[in-house]
């Protein structure tokens, strides 16, 4: 195939036939330039002109070649090539020779005085008339076709482009010189950087890439890896790529082949970083713990006055002295003034909450004294849906019933962006912490060289979103005498305001699942309100603090550990002056007594570490001061290892092995739909069992809805369910059914209330399955939203349901929650407690998580990193892995907003509809809804409804409750 000496496409023979007629044998160079020199050219001119070859079509159409083809196409046909008379007497124009064209064109320079003329080249003919007509695209078109021209152009813009490299060295903003560049690392700054300092590069790039949307960031990436070759500090880029090949667990393999390419650092150079980012990376609350400083009051807290043989001193609840107190013989207690409160003390202080009624009580010491205690928030009327609200008289078991809209407008909490917004007045912030287990297996195992298991403390600190700054600080004296144990227990509109919130997630799963009322989707509530809805939709301002190298499962680990956490307490020091009121000289001795006034921080986590916690303060309660007794924390149980704890109530209670023939029962509907990964042990597969649990509980809605309509499938719904097609007629009818499905079915009321038939026992199994199993959804949705209300009247349930089934800890945890909140604790702390168990870290509503469920998702991100250690997973390394966690998670979260990437944390759920119809097809086959006297699963032979709760001893139960509040309070100091 020949090729055309210019541009190098293929000549085609064929073509040229078409094309030059005559002349199509004339293809060769060669003969076209004896051709030219028997027309009267110069045999060296046309040589030049025509290199040895073929020329295609194209290229004979240029200005220069055109006029040369024309010509001899014309000499050749006429067959008087050299007569140039003839040429021109035959009408038309003859073409100039290269001689006589070169000589046409011609340029004169004039300066100072002086002119000359210079006469151009054949060659550069066409570039001489294009500056004369002064255009500036034809004179850079015709200097690209000459090879010297365009050499020279290309070294001037190479010398332009080194100039603006030189510029970009001499920008900081492509200099790695800390971390804190990483953290403010912009490519919008990169780009503006860029095209000040070097626009010629910005726009050569920028032209060799097509799409305008992504031309930003690889002129970026490019840029820096040239950068990074001429100067080896210019990789701020290349940094940050590295941190993102951190987190994605790169190999070291791939660090070191793309090191070689510029692309990311070393993998030794991004350890450093890593080391460096964990810096001051509890900078945050130590700003909030500043900030509290300023609200603590040396006077805040009732002072209690004490007689000691004579000796009258006084100290302050919530403060350390050095000097013990002895036990004291007469306390008279008084609220005293804080600078925020100007209320009397002889008044009783009144709590304004959403939703909460006062508790203010009198109480008498035993010398006749008056004690005033300071009064503590309790929900008189939680909140619910308000779908109870229009069948009150349905749901209701006995009381009266009031929703948000029913309060008194002085004990209600606007829900507005100004009163929740959290950086108005006193947000505090709590501290959760877990273990970190992780076991480091050797390669080359070894008799001195063995498997090690790492048991680490991993903590992190989440501010406050709900505003307590009105709420009174002091501590309620309360003695167990006086403390009505009623209250941790559900009450009557406990179970009516449950109740109605299981018609509102009954409703929800009848139009996900049931085509027919699918379009009923709109009308049914999808987030409960509550007094905080929009603080709780607001993202948390979490900071991780690292890893403490102790182990929490130890007493003597954990006392360390809390001495550590102990700088995240806001406190102030001051000296008080005491003198000895025996001393009857003239100059009593004057003794001199740091005090320490402190704002107590809430330690949350599983119940492992809240009674570690305790166990501290209970071996240090003899110290000289309130730091070294511990005092400055409370621990706090969490919700989400309370959830796995009652799943595996309702597990131990309902899921036998053995019952694989009783169709109905947890273990055969497992069976059924081949769930394997469910097992006996919740622990062994949280999320397999949850999902299991809401998959049966939705068959059994589904079930029990059929059941009351009178069909026994899904697609025959809509016949018996509503006459009417009108949507608010069938909305209507939707709302009396699962009212209805919660008068038949649901029993978990408190006290006991007996079925009206006790004789079908697997009836009763199946309202036992749909009772816990809502309470289940219940809770977590209440979570979800991030509701305290609904969190604390399950905690009263589960604290029933845990007593019945023998989990003692977790039953102690209930009782000291409830007591906390009630009596305990004062009432900005107990706000505290309710309202900052959530942690919302997408900043949209109804994305809430628990606070030690993000502890459990933070110690998965610390155990990936340490993997990534390798073979350096040395106690240092383990720490500033720990401590870099969270400005990691930052730099992260800005790169994917700068580039645009979507990164969705919702794991991609296959469809469940399959396995939920063959449940529900089990489950209304069998008849387990209709009322048979006489049935028993063969397993669960004796089951009754609500026996969890009707198992339990009601007089012992209270015995217990008060033997449990008398060693609560002598812990909380509290006489």
């Amino acid at each position: 195939m020949n090729r055309c000496k210019v541009c190098s496409t293929p000549v085609l023979q064929r073509r040229n036939r078409k094309k030059l007629g005559a002349l199509s044998t004339i293809c060769c160079i060669k003969k076209l330039v004896d051709l030219a020199t028997q027309s009267g050219w110069d045999h060296e001119d046309a040589r030049k002109f025509f290199a040895e070859g073929y020329v295609c079509l194209t290229c004979y159409r240029t200005v220069e070649k055109c006029s040369l083809l024309e010509s001899l196409l014309i000499a050749k046909l006429s067959g008087r090539a050299n007569d140039p008379s003839t040429l021109e007497s035959s009408g038309t124009k003859r073409r100039a020779t290269p001689t006589e064209h070169a000589a046409a064109v011609k340029v004169v320079v004039t300066q100072s005085g002086y002119k000359k003329t210079y006469t151009l080249s054949p060659s550069k003919e066409a570039l001489g008339k294009s500056l004369g007509r002064n255009s500036s695209n034809a004179v850079m078109r015709h200097a690209s076709h000459d090879q010297t021209l365009k050499r020279s152009m290309l070294r001037e813009l190479c010398r332009m482009l080194r100039a603006e490299m030189k510029a970009l060295l001499a920008s900081p903003d492509f200099m790695m010189k800390d971390v804190s560049s990483l953290r403010n690392f912009s490519w919008n700054g990169l780009y503006y950087t860029m095209k000040e300092k070097a626009p010629t590069l910005v726009e050569l790039l920028q032209s060799c890439i097509p799409q305008r949307s992504t031309r930003m960031k690889f002129v970026m990436v490019m840029c820096a890896a040239m950068l990074a070759g001429t100067h080896k500090r210019c990789t701020s880029v290349q940094s940050y790529v590295s941190i993102v090949l951190y987190l994605g667990h790169a190999a070291k393999q791939v660090y070191n082949r793309l090191q070689k390419l510029g692309i990311c650092l070393s993998t030794f150079m991004t350890r450093r970083i890593i080391d460096q980012m964990g810096e001051n990376h509890d900078q945050r609350v130590l700003d909030w713990v500043n900030s509290l400083k300023s609200t603590i009051s040396t006077n805040q807290g009732p002072v209690a006055r004490m007689q000691f043989g004579g000796l009258d001193n006084s100290f302050e609840y919530g403060s350390e002295s050095d000097v013990p107190f002895p036990q004291p013989l007469e306390v008279t207690v008084s609220p005293c003034s804080d600078s925020s409160s100007q209320s009397d003390s002889s008044e009783t202080n009144s709590l304004q909450c959403p939703n909460m009624s006062p508790l203010s009580m009198q109480l008498e010491s035993p010398n006749g004294g008056e004690l005033l205690c300071g009064s503590s928030p309790i929900p008189s009327h939680p909140l619910h849906s308000p779908l109870s609200e229009r069948y009150s008289d349905e749901c209701t078991l006995s009381g009266s019933e009031k929703s948000l809209t029913d309060q008194p407008s002085s004990e209600t909490v606007s829900a507005s962006e100004d009163d929740s917004d959290p950086t108005i007045g006193w947000c505090g912030f709590r501290i959760v912490g877990d273990n970190i287990d992780k076991t480091v297996r050797p390669r080359d195992m070894r008799h001195n060289h063995q498997s090690t298991s790492l048991h680490y403390f991993h903590s992190y600190a989440v501010k406050d979103r709900v505003d307590v700054s009105d709420l009174s600080p002091e501590v309620p004296l309360v003695t167990s005498k006086e403390i009505d144990v009623n209250l941790f227990l559900p009450s009557p509109e406990d179970c009516q305001s449950l109740e109605a919130n299981f018609c509102t997630l009954m409703m929800r799963i009848l139009v996900k699942h049931i085509p027919g009322i699918s379009h009923l989707s709109s009308v049914v509530l999808q987030h409960i309100p509550h007094p905080y809805s929009v603080a709780m939709s607001k993202k948390s301002e979490v900071v991780p603090l690292g890893v403490l190298l102790k182990n929490e499962n130890k007493l003597d680990d954990m006392m360390d550990i809390l001495d550590g956490l102990h700088k995240y307490v806001p406190s102030i020091r001051t000296i008080q002056h005491f003198e000895d009121p025996e001393d009857t000289s003239g100059e009593p001795e004057v003794t001199d007594i740091e005090i320490d006034h402190f704002c107590q921080i809430l330690i949350g986590g599983d119940q492992l570490t809240a009674a570690r916690v305790r166990g501290s303060q209970s071996i240090r309660r003899n110290s000289d001061n309130g730091r070294m007794r511990l005092d400055a924390f409370i621990p706090v149980v969490e919700d989400w290892h309370t959830k796995m704890c009652f799943m595996q109530v309702l597990w131990s209670h309902l899921y036998k092995a053995t019952s694989t023939l009783d169709v109905g029962t947890l273990y055969q509907l497992k069976i059924l739909i081949n769930r394997r990964n469910v097992s006996k042990d919740v622990k062994k597969d949280m999320n397999a069992c949850e999902d299991f649990l809401e998959l049966v509980t939705s068959s059994h809605v589904i079930a029990a809805a059929l059941h009351s309509v009178g069909v026994s499938n899904s697609s025959d719904f809509l016949l018996n369910f509503s006459s009417s097609t009108l949507p608010s007629d069938q909305q209507a009818a939707l709302e009396s059914l699962v009212v209805s499905i919660c008068s038949k079915f649901i029993n978990i009321s408190y006290p006991y209330r007996d079925y009206k038939d006790s004789s079908d026992h697997i009836l009763k199994y199946t309202m036992e399955v749909m009772s816990l199993g809502l309470l289940y959804l219940e809770f977590k949705d209440a979570v979800r939203e991030g509701d305290g209300f609904r969190v604390l009247r399950c905690w009263k349930f589960f604290f029933l349901l845990f007593r019945g089934t023998g989990h003692k800890n977790y039953c102690i945890e209930a009782l000291q929650l409830l007591a906390s909140y009630y009596y305990i604790l004062p009432p900005r702390y107990a706000a505290q407690m309710l309202w900052g168990r959530f942690v919302n870290i997408h900043g949209k509503t109804g994305c809430k998580d628990s606070a030690d469920l993000h502890m459990e998702h933070l110690n998965r991100l610390c155990r990936d990193a340490i993997s990534h250690l390798g073979a350096n997973k040395t106690p240092s390394a383990i720490s500033k892995v720990g401590k870099a966690l969270g400005p990691l998670s930052e730099i992260i979260t800005n790169f994917d907003a700068m580039t645009g990437t979507v990164v969705t944390k919702a794991h991609t759920r296959r469809s469940e509809e399959e396995d939920l119809n063959k449940l529900v097809t089990e489950l209304v086959h069998n008849g387990n809804f209709h009322m048979q006297p006489g049935r028993f699963h063969q397993n669960f032979k004796s089951i009754e409804s609500n026996q969890l709760i009707s198992s339990i001893n009601v007089n012992k139960f209270r015995d217990w409750m008060m033997q449990q509040l008398r060693i609560f309070l002598k812990e909380d100091h509290i006489w």
